[in-house]
């Protein structure tokens, strides 16, 4: 069987990495907490802090009790938070970083709320991470927001000032051959594919090019993989893993599971 360069490059890599013993990993979370009451964010708290993650997106949050108290505990805890309120009763994306260098001035010009950027330093070098709660509407309204969120990703100036990206969060959308399909998502596989297009990997997918895997399911017992990690092609190497987490969906901490991304911090 034939190997693609790009992973051929990774398992180089990753058998020159594992002669370290010492290797530190970055952790980063990727969870839909579904704006908990303030019982239920108790309970999701004591779960992070108990799993030591160094970067949090946490979607599908609003200025709620229940929110605001994770915010704090967060801070509590030593991380730096993003929480930008959301306009009306709309939803928003929290991030925490613990390896923060800074907050870079990037926004979308349109619902801005609902993706938060820092800049993020792991063993010198500087790492821009992106955590999202897309919309789930499925309208022009989103259609607009996904198309401001591409420009970004294809900002000649911030791909040159950033080489490295992660993009983290519930994207509410299904890659083209998920299984099983869903009629309403296949005019939406466009957003999906546009991260391949600007030169990402979705790293789950790379790590399990076949394996069923959903994040979320619906009454009917449908399953969804709407929770997404994707990075660009030279972070690859330095990933370790990347796993769903399904206790804190099977303990109803959430409707969803939790994502795990893993990045090797001594190969970056």
């Amino acid at each position: 069987m034939s190997v693609t360069p790009v992973r051929q490059k990774f398992l180089d890599e990753l058998a020159k990495n594992q002669r370290s013993s010492d290797s530190e990993v970055i952790k980063l979370l990727n969870w839909n907490i579904r704006n908990p009451s303030l019982e239920r964010a108790i309970k999701q708290i004591e779960w992070i802090k108990k799993n030591n993650f160094d970067v949090i997106v946490l979607s599908e949050a609003k200025s709620s009790e229940g929110c605001n108290y994770i915010s704090d505990r967060l801070r509590g805890l030593d991380y730096n938070v993003l929480f930008p309120k959301p306009e009306n009763d709309d939803y928003c994306a929290i991030m925490a970083v613990r390896k923060l260098k800074e907050i870079p001035d990037i926004r979308t010009d349109f619902l801005p709320y609902r993706v938060s950027f820092s800049i993020c330093n792991f063993s010198g070098k500087d790492i821009l991470v992106a955590g999202m709660y897309a919309p789930i509407w499925k309208d022009d309204k989103a259609r607009k927001w996904f198309k401001k969120f591409e420009e970004l990703m294809n900002d000649e100036n911030l791909r040159k000032k950033f080489s490295d990206w992660i993009i983290i969060g519930d994207m509410n959308v299904l890659e083209p051959k998920h299984d099983p399909q869903y009629p309403i998502y296949k005019d939406w596989e466009w957003f999906y594919n546009s991260f391949k297009n600007h030169g990402f990997t979705d790293i789950f997918r790379f790590f399990h090019p076949k394996e069923k895997e959903y994040s979320w399911f619906s009454h009917d017992g449908n399953g969804y993989r709407f929770d997404h990690a994707f990075v660009t092609e030279n972070l690859i190497p330095f990933a370790k893993k990347c796993f769903y987490i399904h206790e804190v969906r099977l303990e109803k901490l959430s409707d969803h599971s939790a994502m795990c991304l893993e990045i090797g911090e001594a190969g970056i």
